[in-house]
């Protein structure tokens, strides 16, 4: 973890690259020696073959010479191979009963190490290995040296007839009859090892080394060139992050991860600069609409106060309380506008058609007999009861504030959605003006003004805090052709079983909402 913090990208990448290229040329060294042994070893066994052959021909008498002449002296016989081409490797000669009638290169010992072949095995020359004793000395003719660390070799085994006055010639003894000899070659792998060690040599000392470092090289290049489009988007950000906030990142041509991080990256900073105009538009604009009351407010306290003999102290205080609560009322719906837009995370359920029978009843109590009630059908959405309450609350005001003489209410299912829609039939909303009513301390011309109790953020906390539950609001075409319609849109909660369709509910409007 701390090597991340001291090597830069490029460095990891190279280091990375270097290491996997050490490992697969040390790899790939190894199998190349390995097949550089495995190639020149198939030729050492021949020779062993041949060698094979050799001693067993030299066991029978020159031609021209009689079995009658005695065993050859060592000199006779060398002088016998080597006529035959014979090369200096380590050999024995074994009679069946295990012992050995001539041998070089190796000694003998107190065992028999080499065991005569059976009867079974006669026919079958090839291969053996043999671990020899730790008293036998042995020896091949090249840089390994006259004992070798591994007494684990390999010999040619092979088994030829001879007749009796054969042997008793060579060995110079009377007692032995016609039998098989077997005849064991050691396969020298001097040259094998040789050409196995030389590649390993060359590989290792130049291979690995030059390619991995080349290797690394590309890898440290290849990085810089995928690095270099993350390099200009860090200096753009940092050109943004230092004010320069309609700029945006390049996007590479290349459609990579690279590409998708600076997508990504510019539709965050459209947001984020969306909110900051938007957070700036609304102190511009809070500022704007708590100016009139607080001017108001001031001017009634300084008149009182320059004339306090003349002042009518009830009705000041009277019209400083009206100011202050409507300051109040103001400062909440900021307040809640914000929360609106934050988007809690994991709502809970609501029954919203319970919470519009209440404020439809609480308003028939409070004395409104506009209000005309639709079909309200049994929903559950997702949010909470000040929420949905306030979304429900805010429009029956729009409603009751342009109404003339009818408001129409109706809550329904359609589509997974739970629909609630509020018309009146005042003077309406023009189509142009249909979307901009949702923005914040919107007053329609005529409709409404500061002193009808619209501070404009009433259907502006409908859409946020719509929105912010994964629905929608929207002013419509109204279905009676006059007045305004004002709909709101909200996802159903799929895990309540008694959505419509399921008519085990019964909602009964209140009485007093459905008379004038």
């Amino acid at each position: 973890m701390r090597l991340r913090g001291r090597f830069s990208v490029r460095a990891r990448a190279a280091l990375g690259a270097a290491a996997a290229a050490v490992a697969a040329f040390s790899v790939a060294t190894y199998w190349v020696g390995a097949a550089a042994y495995d190639q020149r070893l198939p030729a050492a066994e021949a020779r062993a073959l041949s060698e094979a052959v050799l001693l067993d021909g030299s066991l029978l008498p020159p031609e021209g010479s009689s079995v009658d002449a005695g065993p050859p002296t060592w000199d006779q016989w060398t002088l016998r191979l080597m006529r035959g081409g014979h090369q200096d490797v380590a050999y024995a000669v074994v009679l069946e009963d295990g012992s050995w009638i001539v041998y070089d290169g190796m000694d003998r010992g107190k065992s028999r190490f080499l065991p005569p072949m059976t009867t079974r095995e006669r026919d079958d020359t090839g291969l053996v290995r043999i671990h020899l004793p730790d008293d036998i000395g042995f020896h091949f003719l090249g840089p390994e040296g006259s004992h070798r660390p591994d007494r684990t070799v390999t010999f040619l085994r092979r088994a030829e007839p001879h007749p009796g006055e054969e042997l008793n010639a060579f060995t110079g003894r009377t007692d032995l009859s016609g039998q098989w000899v077997t005849t064991y070659v050691m396969v020298d792998p001097t040259e094998a090892k040789d050409a196995r060690d030389r590649v390993r040599h060359i590989l290792g000392w130049y291979l690995v080394p030059a390619g991995s470092l080349f290797v690394a090289a590309v890898a440290w290049a290849v990085t810089g060139l995928a690095l270099r489009p993350v390099e200009a988007i860090r200096g753009r950000m940092a050109r943004i992050g230092a004010g320069a906030f309609h700029e945006r990142v390049p996007v590479p041509a290349a459609r990579d991860e690279v590409a998708a991080l600076a997508v990504t990256t510019n539709l965050t900073l459209d947001r984020l600069e969306h909110a900051l105009d938007e957070q700036r538009r609304l102190v511009a604009d809070a500022a704007h609409e708590l100016r009139t009351p607080v001017a108001v407010l001031l001017g009634t306290l300084d008149v009182a106060l320059a004339h306090p003999d003349r002042a009518d102290w009830r009705a000041v205080a009277e019209r400083a309380h009206a100011d202050t609560t409507r300051l109040h009322r103001l400062t909440e719906d900021l307040l809640l506008l914000h929360r609106s837009e934050e988007r809690p995370a994991g709502p809970g359920t609501v029954e919203w058609h319970d919470l519009v029978e209440e404020q439809l009843a609480e308003r028939a109590f409070g004395g409104e007999r506009r209000i005309r009630t639709g079909p309200l059908e049994p929903v559950t959405v997702p949010g909470s009861e000040p929420l949905l309450g306030r979304v429900v609350g805010n429009l029956l005001d729009n409603a009751a504030r342009h109404a003339a003489d009818t408001i129409t209410v109706s809550l329904r299912a359609a589509d997974g959605w739970a629909v609630l829609t509020v018309a009146d039939d005042g003077p309406g909303i023009p189509a142009a003006d249909r979307e901009r009513v949702f923005e914040r301390f919107v007053r329609l011309d005529g409709a409404r003004s500061r002193t009808d109790g619209g501070a404009g953020l009433g259907l502006s906390l409908v859409r946020g805090i719509v929105e912010g539950l994964g629905g929608s609001a929207e002013a419509v075409e109204p279905a009676a052709g006059v007045g305004a319609e004002l709909v709101v849109r909200l996802p159903l909660d799929p895990s309540d079983p008694g959505q419509p369709g399921d008519q085990r509910y019964t909602v009964t409007p209140p009485p007093a909402a459905t008379s004038r």
